[in-house]
Order: structure tokens, then C-alpha cells, then sequence
């Protein structure tokens, strides 16, 4: 199974990871252990996320960091949506 990560998901993590490593490089190295942990646990187990709403997106919680994944399950892997703070007004990808 491959990870594809569309290009607005791609600009979501590095705003995080901008931020945080500007205010804690530590804190921003805990994101990128955070992010590889869940896409680990997906690749493994590519339904655990939570689906939501009607075009079969997922949503996954990173453990130890307050970020949401939203992502689709493909015939050749996981393709990331979105990247969100759980905090952050957020709606579906189309």
C-alpha cells in the first residue's frame, strides 16, 4: 500500500510544522513522529478511521497531537485529503 497526499494536505502539515518548529522544534519533531505513527496504523488497518460524510472520507485522530486526517481508502493505498488542527472548523473535501 502507497500514502498520496493531495496538494492542499501537503500545505496543511507544513503550516503546522512551520508554526510549531518556530515556537518548539521538539514540539515539531513530536508532530512528524505523530503523523508517521497514524499513517502506520492506517496502512495496517486502512478502515479504522471514522467515515464521514457521504463520499467515503475518513477521519483519524493523531495520537499525542491535536491534528485530524482526512483521508480516502483507495485500491493501491491511503490518499491524505486534508490536514486539520481538532480545533478547526473544517468541512469535506470534494
Amino acid at each position: 500500500m502507497q500514502v498520496k497526499w493531495s496538494l492542499p494536505a501537503q500545505a496543511d502539515f507544513f503550516k503546522f510544522y512551520e508554526s510549531a518548529l518556530q515556537q518548539d522544534p521538539t514540539y515539531a519533531l513530536n508532530i512528524v513522529e505523530a503523523l508517521e505513527a497514524a499513517i502506520s496504523r492506517l496502512l495496517e488497518f486502512p478502515r479504522l478511521g471514522s467515515p464521514v460524510g457521504a463520499s467515503g472520507h475518513r477521519k483519524w485522530r493523531m495520537k499525542k497531537a491535536p491534528f485530524l486526517m482526512i483521508y480516502a481508502v483507495e485500491d493501491d493505498g491511503l490518499h491524505i485529503l486534508r490536514v486539520y488542527h481538532e480545533r478547526q472548523d473544517w468541512g469535506l473535501p470534494e
